[in-house]
């Protein structure tokens, strides 16, 4: 008896690993096709958008564009206004500035002005063409910048001719503005573990 005892009690501390160790495997083998699932759904996931027939990897390009497009029709308009209807324009601006210091200035003002507007209104559409075609948003980005330093410029004329509602009407366009310049850094400058990919995922 004493010996079927001592048996019996090694046969137990010996099944105790052995069933740990079949536990574990189990555990494994359980929780492998979680882990594997997970992964297929993030590598399967499609957040792909398509605009106008044209595939568009990231939403922040969306929304670029469209800023883009939009401040691009607002400057585009009013830069040619000033080549077409440039007296009409010179008269306004001579007498808007008629009690301020830009007012010998007003010519050349008008011109630089007009020269903006049109460079970044051309810039904004070439950006969006250039997306579709090269996947990157630099051009919109330079575009961009030419159009903030044109509202800043504006936004000084009006608060020298002390014209402050049209000053406060400037600024929900240089926010729409900055908002996109923003996001156009933060999406063009990957963290030092995505150095290696490109500004925007490749289309392939």
């Amino acid at each position: 008896m004493k010996n079927l005892f001592f048996i019996a009690v090694a046969v137990i501390f010996h099944a105790i690993p052995v069933y740990g160790q079949v536990q574990g495997i189990q555990e494994i083998k359980v929780s492998e096709p979680i882990i594997g699932s997970t992964t297929i759904v993030y590598e399967g996931s499609n957040d792909d958008i398509r605009f106008l027939g044209i595939e568009i990897k990231d939403h922040t390009v969306l929304c670029q564009i469209l800023i883009a497009l939009f401040l691009a029709i607002a400057f585009l308009q009013s830069g040619f206004d000033k080549i077409i209807d440039r007296q009409g324009n010179l008269d306004f601006f001579d007498k808007h500035f008629e009690k301020s210091p830009l007012k010998p200035f007003t010519s050349i003002a008008l011109s630089i002005l007009t020269l903006m507007e049109i460079c970044g209104g051309l810039l904004c559409v070439f950006g969006v063409v250039y997306v579709f075609k090269e996947n990157d948003t630099i051009y919109i980005f330079y575009g961009l910048l030419v159009i903030a330093f044109t509202i800043l410029m504006l936004f000084f004329g009006q608060r020298v001719s002390k014209d402050y509602i049209g000053a406060a009407d400037l600024v929900p366009y240089f926010i729409l503005t900055m908002i996109a310049i923003i996001s156009c850094l933060l999406y063009t400058s990957p963290s030092p573990r995505d150095r290696g990919c490109s500004r925007m995922p490749s289309s392939a």
